[in-house]
């Protein structure tokens, strides 16, 4: 099995933590604690495909289409999904993550497209943070689906730091709010650029020295590549599909090594003292120290020197190389805005600036820095426009529509090495753009990543195997499959059912819309019910009451013949209102139309997407789900985990979301624990899949 690390990511998303403004330095990028989970099978490989036409989504591509190579070797396509993202509708329908478990499930979960806002705030003015709050805040709006999510960073949080969630009005509330969060050219300084100016104080005019203004850009440009540099290896572990930062930022001038930095600027015959230790010296109470206590400033000459000295070596262009590099090797596509619009000038023309000809040459510079991350990602770049609301919808067009692609690899070694991939499209005039390789686990991550894995509990295994019991009643041959779940005790008791048809064919493809006609027997009373199957639908779901509180229903469900040679379909199914609690099913796939329906039936194919809702109570909450095998380990596979309450019963439902693309044909058991007061309860259904 392959290795996949995923990282911890926060609950909720603060107006205040988005946009903070920290006073101190920033911290070092370092790498976020890591979790190894496994893939079911070692050489399953998705890919995530974002063709083009004249700079408009293909919408039409079909699986034999699509050419994917691996290390130049052809690979043969098993799983393929055209995901075509809708907006979000408003705020209060969308499902959002209630725990770090859940939030970190749904960043895993291929088909969640996942972006990172990255607000430059040490390379973007006053002004380009008012011209580009609305334009963002927009984009975003039309960006997310229902089921995307997004998160804020700034060059001052960590990488771990960054929450995901899907409800956008915190981040809007943010923009607004704390529309001043550009800090290029302002007075903002944090302790140690405050530092610098003491240390190295101006000469003649001006309120500061060249040393420390070139300080100071050159440790803010590192903060800020640091900081993409840690979000770029953080969203590499969290999840193989493709993740967008969207960077809105003035652009960098990627300082060089510069020899004239270890050369301090002094007075007429003045002479620069040797960088080293600060004298020893008698403090005012006796003891020695190396603090100079005469002089007016508190920091200390050595620090000074010493970062001046680094700051005076630093490539930050080769660094900003080597970031592309690894955003393309962790799927990684940069959307960069320059905020300004159309910019005249690069820097104040205010008399203290550059001369027009270097100011246009800097300008030139950061533009086209943000111009080459873009496009060395396989992102856009929005400059040099006024109109932001055109650029960010160029953004939001690029991300709507895209292919989800699986294969089994050729290359089935666990050798830790990258492994590049290429796909191509037969049909002429289309542009792709897809994930660029995948880096192999070892055998020994994969031994380790084995050992960590939780064991199950150890009368855990008696549930699982009573559930995969149950998957002898699928009927791949029934005409009209029933399925039923009661609502609780109570008289009269609800009992919903869903009811599917299969794939119509021989005899059955005459069949047309029509009603639906179902019955529930129990003690001799007969209720009954109808839903009705518009052209082209296959399943339904519709309450039906029953006036006893406990007992075994039976129900029946009749579609009347569609003509006089068709036959008719009918099926039949029973549920004890007080047996274990049974989840709903819906499906989610090419045959669905990519829509969520009703399924009556545990088996699913492997190209589809499986939900199961559990009935739960008001007061109980969902404290994690999993996959697990027919032995009862836990599968790396993630279980996405929410909860929703039906408008029409109030019933609230703890909702369980598995991509089954990855999961070789065979039997599964869904796991949901839910915590109620001083008790925990442990929910488990069985689903099969199929190729």
């Amino acid at each position: 099995m392959r290795l996949r690390i995923i990282a911890s990511v926060a609950l909720v998303i603060s107006g205040a933590a988005l946009l903070a403004q920290s006073g101190g330095p920033p911290a070092p990028a370092t790498s976020p604690q890591q979790t190894p989970t496994f893939r079911t099978e070692a050489n399953f490989v998705r890919v995530d495909v974002y063709p083009t036409k004249a700079g408009k989504p293909v919408l039409d591509l079909k699986q034999e289409e699509f050419e994917v190579f691996e290390d130049g070797a052809p690979q043969t396509v098993q799983s393929f999904e055209h995901i075509l993202v809708s907006p979000a509708g408003p705020e209060a329908q969308r499902s959002e993550p209630s725990t770090v478990e859940a939030s970190r499930q749904l960043v895993a979960n291929p088909r969640n497209r996942v972006f990172v806002l990255f607000l430059d705030t040490p390379h973007v003015s006053v002004e380009g943070g008012w011209h580009a709050r609305e334009p963002l805040i927009r984009m975003i709006d039309r960006i997310l689906g229902p089921d995307d999510l997004v998160g804020v960073m700034t060059p001052k949080m960590s990488a771990g730091d960054v929450a995901f969630a899907r409800k956008t009005e915190v981040i809007a509330s943010g923009l607004r709010s704390r529309w001043p969060w550009g800090e290029r050219g302002t007075v903002q300084k944090d302790d140690r650029e405050l530092m610098y100016e003491s240390c190295y104080p101006p000469l003649g005019g001006g309120p500061v020295s060249r040393t420390a203004a070139a300080m100071t850009a050159r440790r803010r440009e590192r903060a800020t590549l640091d900081s993409l540099t840690e979000l770029v290896y953080s969203l590499r572990d969290m999840r193989e599909e493709r993740k967008a930062i969207v960077t809105v930022s003035e652009g960098w001038a990627l300082y060089r090594p510069d020899p004239g930095l270890t050369t301090l600027e002094s007075g007429p015959g003045g002479t620069e003292r040797v960088p080293g230790p600060d004298p020893i010296t008698v403090g005012p109470d006796g003891r020695l120290t190396t603090k100079n206590t005469r002089a007016s400033s508190p920091y200390s000459r050595t620090d000074c020197d010493g970062e001046r000295l680094a700051l005076s070596m630093m490539d930050n262009a080769q660094y900003f190389r080597d970031l592309s590099q690894e955003a393309n090797r962790a799927n990684a596509s940069f959307y960069t805005v320059d905020p300004r619009g159309l910019p005249a000038f690069d820097t104040p023309m205010n008399g203290q600036g550059l001369s027009v000809n270097a100011d246009a040459q800097s300008l030139r510079n950061r533009l086209e820095s943000l111009r080459e991350l873009a496009g060395a990602t396989d992102g856009l770049a929005v400059l040099n426009n006024n109109d932001l609301d055109m650029g960010m919808k160029r953004i939001s067009d690029d991300l709507s529509s895209y292919y989800l692609l699986g294969y089994y690899s050729t290359n089935a070694q666990l050798d830790g090495k990258f492994h590049s991939i290429k796909v191509r499209v037969r049909r002429p005039g289309v542009d792709v753009r897809a994930r660029k390789g995948y880096r192999a686990a070892t055998a020994k991550e994969v031994s380790a990543a084995r050992t960590a894995a939780a064991a199950p509990q150890a009368d855990g295994l008696a549930p699982v195997t009573a559930a995969l019991a149950l998957l002898a009643r699928i009927r791949p041959d029934a005409r009209l499959t029933l399925h039923a779940v009661p609502l609780g005790p109570g008289s009269p008791s609800t009992v919903l059912v869903a009811g599917e048809l299969p794939a119509a064919s021989g005899p059955d493809a005459a069949r047309a819309a029509g009603t639906v006609e179902i019955t529930a027997t129990i003690g001799g009373k007969v209720t009954s019910a109808t839903a009705t199957l518009a052209p082209g639908e296959r399943s339904f779901g519709v309450p039906i009451t029953v006036s006893a509180p406990a007992g075994q229903v039976n129900l029946r469900a009749r579609l009347a013949a569609a003509s006089p040679d068709a036959p008719e379909l009918s099926g039949s199914s029973t549920v004890d209102l007080g047996g274990p609690p049974q989840p709903m099913l819906f499906r989610r796939g090419p045959t669905t139309g990519n829509r969520l329906v009703p399924a009556a039936t545990f088996l699913f194919s492997r190209t589809e997407r499986a939900r199961l809702e559990f009935p739960i109570a008001a007061d109980a909450k969902i404290s994690g789900g999993r996959l697990l095998d027919r032995t009862g380990q836990p599968l790396g596979v993630p279980v996405t985990m929410s909860d929703r309450v039906d408008a029409a019963t109030s019933q609230r439902w703890a909702t369980a979301d598995i991509t089954l693309a990855a999961l070789a044909a065979g039997d599964y058991a869904v796991e949901v624990t839910i915590a109620r007061g001083t008790t925990t309860d442990r929910l488990v259904a069985a689903i099969r899949v199929g190729r």
